[in-house]
């Protein structure tokens, strides 16, 4: 009897050691399939990003930078984050009826956005200090209803571990986003050029990825009904009720220095830490997002009820992330200024000081984002999200609040900016893992 318990305990190990290096294996291979994908469309970015710095001005930039940050903070509204519940039903036809209430909710929010915009557009503009970009509103509705309809068939890719087609998105809309910025540019539609570009950078790929993942939206059709809809939006009411507030108070604090600078410092120098964040935040895209995917995608199938095999593959992705970002970070952070002369031109001079000084923080991000959705979507535990955000958000008005108050330059602000987002990204870090571990 003794020799058959061990033998079962045995064959118990190899099969959870299995299952660990399977799963951890899945991610990385999936986000391999990513990176693929998206790597070619960064590279893509880098080729053109020396020639729109050297045919669109700073000024230029700052116009994009405050477009962006609008849409930005009106995105969580589109599909009131229903999309981020997708992965998560055990069955197609429950995630389908989600899918359906997702795009309603898209829809009747953009109608509402384009009615707004028609008619006091232009004053909402003004008053918040950006009146840059009153003669493009009827652009923001547009971008709103891309972005959210890309959000909503990524979330059923990650179902379907349909990565292959969102990495074939990523380089088609990073193509045709950029070349248009180019073409654009050169034939002086400026700023235009930039927005427009911008648009089908974050929604390029629709039809595309629509095309490849309809074979299982015709499969699951039958399964529609307005009961089953009203039951899971109630069934996953936390995702509007916490993710709206949250993502809005994330996409405030990250776009609080584009904002802030628009209105305190002008459109030239937001260009500038514009050009820079957008840099800096090519690994965070890159990795932090495909690893995000394929995580969230790994650990959805894995289920709230094995924390321990959740807690390793966490542990050993955020170890691999701290690992890889050491040497990239490091070299912004000592070479920056150099790099983004070099490479961009002597006038982005500045954008280059700015990404040497918020380049720590962005190193703790880079190891938070990727693991942070999906745990605390898997454990349901939507309102820390709201917590770790408003603390954020907290946070960022305070360091703009001293910055105004002192009258400290561009460069003293990014730089207690840059402190604080650090401490918060490693707080915020041990709270996903004492998450895992309290569940156990």
């Amino acid at each position: 009897m003794r020799f058959f318990s061990k033998l079962t305990l045995l064959k118990q190990k190899v099969l959870n050691s299995w299952n660990k290096q399977s799963h951890e294996g899945a991610i990385f291979r999936n986000m391999t399939k990513l990176i693929t994908g998206d790597g070619i469309a960064r590279v893509i970015g880098l080729i053109t990003a020396p020639i729109i710095t050297r045919i669109y001005l700073p000024e230029h930039m700052g116009v994009l930078s405050v477009f962006t940050s609008l849409v930005a903070l009106m995105v969580p509204f589109g599909t009131f984050r229903y999309s981020l519940a997708i992965p998560l039903p055990k069955n197609d036809g429950s995630a389908f009826n989600i899918s359906v209430l997702s795009f309603l909710l898209l829809s009747i929010s953009t109608l509402f956005l384009f009615f707004i915009f028609m008619f006091f557009g232009q004053g909402i503009l003004v008053f918040f200090s950006m009146d840059q970009i009153t003669i493009y509103w009827w652009l923001v509705p547009i971008a709103f209803a891309g972005t959210g309809l890309y959000e909503l068939l990524s979330g059923w890719a990650i179902r379907k571990k349909e990565f292959n087609p969102l990495a074939k998105t990523k380089v088609w809309q990073k193509i045709i986003g950029d070349v248009v910025k180019v073409s654009f540019g050169f034939i002086g539609i400026r700023p235009l050029g930039l927005l427009i570009g911008y648009i089908l950078n974050q929604a390029g790929g629709i039809i595309r990825l629509f095309k490849d993942l309809k074979k299982h939206f015709v499969n699951n059709v039958r399964y529609i009904s307005k009961k089953r809809i009203i039951f899971f939006s109630k069934r996953y009411s936390d995702f509007p009720k916490y993710r709206i507030p949250s993502q809005f108070l994330l996409n405030l604090s990250a776009k609080a220095p584009l904002l802030y600078f628009a209105w305190h410092f002008g459109a030239d120098t937001t260009g500038q830490i514009g050009l820079a964040t957008m840099m800096l935040s090519l690994p965070i895209s890159l990795i932090g997002y495909t690893t995000g995917k394929a995580y969230y995608a790994e650990i959805a199938t894995i289920g709230k009820r094995m924390p321990d095999k959740i807690f390793k593959i966490t542990k050993n992705v955020a170890r691999k992330l701290f690992l890889f970002s050491i040497i990239p970070f490091s070299v912004i952070l000592f070479f920056g200024p150099l790099i983004f002369e070099i490479v961009f031109g002597v006038k982005w001079y500045e954008a280059g000081v700015f990404a040497s000084i918020l380049s720590p923080y962005l190193l703790t991000q880079f190891i938070y984002s990727p693991i942070s959705e999906g745990i605390l979507s898997v454990f349901e535990k939507q309102s820390m999200v709201l917590l770790i955000e408003i603390s954020r958000v907290l946070m960022t008005f305070f360091v703009f609040f001293i910055s105004f108050l002192m009258k400290w330059t561009p460069n003293y602000t990014l730089i207690l900016y840059s402190i604080g987002l650090s401490l918060h990204y490693f707080f915020a870090t041990y709270l996903v893992f004492w998450i895992i571990k309290k569940t156990k």
